[in-house]
C-alpha cells in the first residue's frame, strides 16, 4: 500500500455564460471537487465501494472523480469535459466520455 498527493484538474465546456461572464465559477468547482476527492483522502481505496470491483488505478481514479462531479456540474449549459488526475509533475492521466 501506499500514498499520493494527487493534483485534479477539471475541465468544464459550457454554452452559456451567467450575469458576470462565467459558465462556472472556479471556487464552485473547486469545492465541488474537494467534496468528492475528500472522500478518498487518507483511505485504503480498495476498501471502498467504487473501488471493491475495479483496480483503484489513476485511470478508474479520474473516471470516478468525472463520474460523480457530473452528477453536480452538468445541467443543459455545462458540463464537465475532462478530468486531468496528476500523479507527479511529470505523469498524469485523463479521463473524458
Amino acid at each position: 500500500m501506499h500514498g499520493h498527493n494527487w493534483k485534479v484538474e477539471v475541465e468544464v465546456s459550457g454554452n452559456v455564460l451567467d450575469n458576470v461572464g462565467m459558465v462556472l465559477d472556479f471556487k464552485d468547482i473547486r469545492n465541488s471537487t474537494n467534496d468528492i476527492v475528500n472522500k478518498l483522502d487518507h483511505r485504503f481505496l480498495n476498501d471502498l465501494e467504487p473501488f471493491k470491483k475495479i483496480n483503484p488505478t489513476a485511470e478508474n481514479i479520474a473516471k470516478y472523480i468525472f463520474l460523480e462531479l457530473s452528477k453536480v456540474i452538468n445541467n443543459n449549459e455545462t458540463k464537465i469535459k475532462s478530468i486531468k488526475l496528476w500523479e507527479t509533475e511529470k505523469s498524469a492521466v485523463m479521463y473524458t466520455e
